[in-house]
């Protein structure tokens, strides 16, 4: 299995070959591009033009090349709607938005744990050479918290391991229950949804062609969407009643009470789906911004802990001297 693309590569890739298609290159002269300007992805760009050239689908041909499952669902929906470019440029943004998170993340990270790992490095230097020296027994002190510090890493994971094993179904099922992750995940297929209907209505198709074309693809939350919703228009439900869902914005579906002429309906359509967005941004800032105050919680209750286990029968110890 080849191994994924860091996100700030595939971001760079998407914006470049969408960059080049505006400017009139054919996809093939992109990639040819592309394995000029970063020679560290030859290798890769080579397979995938192999690859499109013995008639692999585009989707699958990047999924080869170890872009994310984000990239080749936004690509696969480009082979039906034609604008590439496009949605190259949409996915781009996104990519770019979960790596300056993702660096983020560990900028916050950095300090709170740089001083855990220098706390615990003094626990252990306690435990095993001072008290040691004093008689005192190491194991007693330093047992349980071994044992909460080994229960908590093996629960995470655990839990790692079974979330990843999941189906993409089956995962939004499980985590879309969580408080803040779920609803997290929900804008994220709410914007998902909606700049694959931008793209398809920029071309002149329809939201009920978009949901058929959802239906056929591969099992994943947008899909039942588009399953359900192809079966209720089969039924003689209408396509605005049939597309009230959780995974679509109810802002659309107040959209297509207005009545506006195509043209306007698509661009006002791909407004919505700047603004889910700029939401969807704006609250995983958010969560980032309890990141390093939990850390630093977590800090001071080991220092709670190394003075009620490790100092106090320290100083009692030091005492009898």
């Amino acid at each position: 299995m080849t191994k994924k693309l860091a996100l700030a590569a595939q971001a760079d890739c998407c914006t470049t070959i969408s960059t080049l298609l505006q400017s009139g290159f054919r996809l093939g002269d992109a990639l040819d591009f592309i394995g000029v300007q970063f020679p560290k992805l030859k290798a890769r760009v080579t397979g995938v033009q192999d690859d499109l050239a013995d008639g692999t689908m585009i989707d699958t041909a990047f999924a080869r090349g170890g872009f994310s499952p984000v990239v080749c669902t936004q690509i696969g929906l480009a082979g039906a709607h034609g604008d590439l470019d496009g949605a190259l440029a949409e996915v781009a943004q996104y990519l770019k938005l979960l790596q300056n998170s993702r660096s983020k993340v560990w900028q916050l990270l950095a300090y709170p744990l740089t001083l855990l790992a220098l706390l615990t490095v003094m626990q252990f230097g306690i435990v095993y050479w001072v008290l040691p020296q004093l008689s005192a027994d190491p194991d007693q002190a330093m047992g349980p918290q071994l044992f909460i510090c080994l229960s908590f890493v093996l629960t995470v994971l655990l839990i790692t391991v079974f979330v990843k094993g999941m189906t993409p179904q089956k995962r939004y099922d499980v985590l879309h229950r969580v408080p803040v992750i779920g609803r997290i995940l929900t804008e994220y297929y709410q914007y998902e949804f909606m700049i694959g209907a931008a793209s398809f209505l920029g071309v002149g198709r329809d939201l009920g062609t978009y949901c058929a074309y959802l239906a056929e693809q591969a099992p994943g939350p947008l899909t039942q969407v588009g399953r359900r919703v192809t079966n209720e228009l089969l039924t003689g439900v209408s396509l605005q009643t049939a597309l009230k869902d959780d995974l679509v914005p109810a802002s659309l579906v107040h959209l297509m009470a207005m009545g506006q002429e195509p043209r306007l309906f698509a661009q006002s359509t791909a407004a919505l789906a700047r603004g889910l967005f700029k939401n969807l941004e704006l609250r995983m800032n958010r969560l980032l911004a309890f990141v390093q105050p939990l850390m630093f919680l977590i800090l001071g209750v080991q220092i709670v802990v190394m003075y009620a286990h490790l100092l106090l029968p320290l100083y009692s110890v030091v005492e009898r001297y």
